[in-house]
């Protein structure tokens, strides 16, 4: 049994060995090369026992392995890696030699961070990456994120006149050369951007695959509210030749492209980081961006752009990079196509209104009056002045539909239970007779609505009021707090904002007066107007509590304007006496129908005719 035992074990053991062996020579069949292998170009040399290279060896060999896979650009694969800075009055650009682009860039005209007073970090590489890549004809891709450049300065201020740093990489043939050339000129927030591969055309495959820049960044919060500040914060970009379009803001959204780009943002609340191509972004370009859950960061943005660089000897590329505030006479300045757009004041005519009436607004009073608070309350005085004779007739076409009330019960009395077709003749009838139109109170509501919605689109937009404090609010460009709870409630917050209060206690107010004198004609099966607009104010509160101050402060204000105008307007101007009167003066002439009117009433007989005839179908 002894010997059977130790024969068993001797089989066992060479069965492992040969199944091990054949493993080993499968794993060698099906296994990847590795990355870095040496290239079979390079011999290596033979060692006997005991052996070794020495440093320069293996630095020459590794040197060797580089060149051959890499070409020419081989030897920029190792280096050390150091900081330069390209500086002005706007902006601080630090660069880094591994990869030659931006390591840093920080807003230095007096922005800051809300959370810690620190200065607004438009680009950090600790969250964010940016690099070229590109194949060589050997199909071997150049990531610029590993070659080690050397720079022309350690650092260059462009405060007084224009400053240019360069990052190269040389070859040891001086008619073959990589090169980065970064510009900046005195109080500008744009850097721009040359790429020169010096006679290195013949080693890049610019055909089977355009060059890409690869851009990825993590935004920051800058904002007081972070979940107000996300949801405004997204890609932004321009095709060719058509206006600029944006990925969702409120979720995250991913998008290729069918067309160039002349641009692409990364867009924060107020800020952005963008890049411009005059030539455009080929078609095809991937842009992606990811909502984050953390309490320090905004989201995520991504970018592979399709670079218009042709085959030639020397290829080039040309960028222009942007690293600044919203803000629009900056975006403006750039002289580059629906670039202001970054700022979404609104479409159509309520982006006409902002940029045209109510920003110029602003600025006009910002030049003699500092606080911008007192500044909104003056904005909104105009705005109403302007829009009072529009408010006027509003009014007088209520006063006519209370006059004509009692009229108007009498009808639906003598056709309860009848058909409406009927009621709504004798009341359009009632109309014509009395010269009162009953859409003279919808024509200015409909007129003044572009003008509400663009405030409305107006203050979260504007970075003239980031930072700016009236009353107790320290931001008009984020909400205000008079009260902090211990504890969050749903769709509302852990504070309670002052001027959204007074906004809906105005607007409760103001909703009273107006029902008051409006006439009740309330259909049976209809919801209650009023009841819906007491329901509507009460939404408000959890709407506008996390809305920017500033917004709440201006429906505050129009709201106390409005009243006042309505009292003015019943107790001064308006006349019912005289409005009956004049009622009753229009029934005792013979008013001829108007080409709208013979339509209306051909339109209700044609549906009456419909109705009778499907009633006798019936029967």
């Amino acid at each position: 049994m002894l010997l059977l035992g130790l024969g068993f074990s001797w089989y066992s053991a060479m069965n492992q060995e040969k199944v091990a062996a054949l493993e080993a020579a499968d794993s060698l069949k099906t296994a990847p090369p590795a990355r870095d292998t040496i290239s079979p170009l390079v011999a290596a040399p033979v060692l006997t026992a005991g052996d070794s290279l020495p440093a320069d060896s293996l630095k020459a060999l590794e040197m060797a392995r580089l060149t051959s896979r890499f070409g020419s650009l081989g030897a920029a694969m190792q280096g050390t890696e150091e900081h330069v800075v390209l500086e002005n009055n706007k902006i601080r650009v630090v660069l880094s030699t591994k990869g030659g682009m931006f390591e840093v860039v920080t807003l230095v005209d007096g922005y800051r961070r809300y959370v810690d007073s620190a200065q607004i970090a438009l680009w950090d590489s600790t969250q964010s990456a940016i690099m070229f890549k590109w194949l060589t004809n050997g199909k071997v891709q150049i990531n610029t994120g590993d070659l080690y450049f050397a720079p022309s300065a350690t650092r260059v201020d462009a405060s007084t006149e224009s400053g240019a740093l360069v990052m190269r990489i040389e070859t040891g043939d001086p008619g073959r050369f990589l090169e980065l050339v970064y510009t900046l000129e005195p109080d500008s927030y744009a850097v721009n951007f040359r790429m020169r591969a010096v006679g290195m055309g013949d080693e890049m495959d610019l055909t089977s695959q355009p060059m890409q820049l690869q851009w990825d960044a993590t935004g920051w919060s800058n904002e007081k509210g972070l979940q107000a500040e996300r949801t405004k914060c997204s890609v932004y970009y321009r095709p060719m030749e058509d206006d600029r379009d944006y990925l969702s803001e409120g979720s995250s959204d991913e998008e290729t492209t069918e067309v160039p780009l002349n641009w692409v943002a990364f867009k924060q609340d107020f800020f952005s980081a963008a890049v411009i191509s005059p030539e455009g972004f080929k078609a095809g370009s991937q842009l992606a961006v990811v909502v984050l859950e953390d309490s320090v960061h905004t989201k995520t943005y991504s970018a592979l752009l399709g670079m218009p660089v042709a085959a030639s000897a020397d290829p080039t590329a040309s960028l222009t990079f942007f690293f600044g505030p919203n803000d629009y006479k900056v975006l403006r300045d750039m002289e580059v196509e629906s670039f202001d757009r970054i700022i979404d004041y609104g479409w159509g005519i309520i982006g006409w209104v902002n940029k045209y009436a109510v920003r110029p607004l602003f600025w006009f009073f910002s030049s003699w009056i500092g606080s911008f608070g007192l500044i909104i309350l003056l904005v909104t005085l105009i705005i109403k002045m302007l829009l009072f004779p529009v408010t006027w007739k509003n009014y007088l076409s209520s006063a006519k539909m209370r006059v004509l009330k009692p009229e108007m019960d009498e009808i639906n009395k003598k056709f309860e239970g009848k058909e409406a077709t009927e009621k709504q003749q004798a009341i359009m009838a009632l109309y014509r007779q009395t010269g009162v139109n009953p859409f003279a109170g919808c024509i200015p509501v409909l007129f003044q609505m572009p003008i509400l919605y663009a405030m409305f689109r107006f203050f979260p937009a504007e970075i003239v009021l980031r930072g700016k404090n009236f009353l107790w609010a320290e931001d008009l460009a984020a909400y205000d707090s008079i009260l902090s709870l211990p504890f969050n409630i749903p769709f509302y917050g852990s504070h309670v904002s002052g001027f959204t209060l007074l906004m809906c206690a105005s607007t409760f107010v103001y909703t009273r007066m107006s029902s008051a004198s409006q006439p009740a004609m309330t259909q049976p099966g209809m919801p209650n107007m009023k009841v819906m607009m007491n329901i509507f104010t009460f939404m408000m509160l959890f709407f506008f509590n996390s809305m920017p101050s500033g917004l709440s402060l201006y429906y505050f204000t129009a709201n106390m304007i409005s009243i006042g105008q309505m009292w003015v307007i019943k107790t001064y101007i308006i006349d019912e006496d005289a409005i009956r009167a004049k009622i009753e003066d229009n029934k005792a002439k013979p008013r001829k129908k108007s080409s709208f009117q013979q339509r209306l009433e051909e339109m209700q007989k044609n549906q009456q005719k419909k109705i009778d005839t499907q009633k006798g179908k019936k029967k």
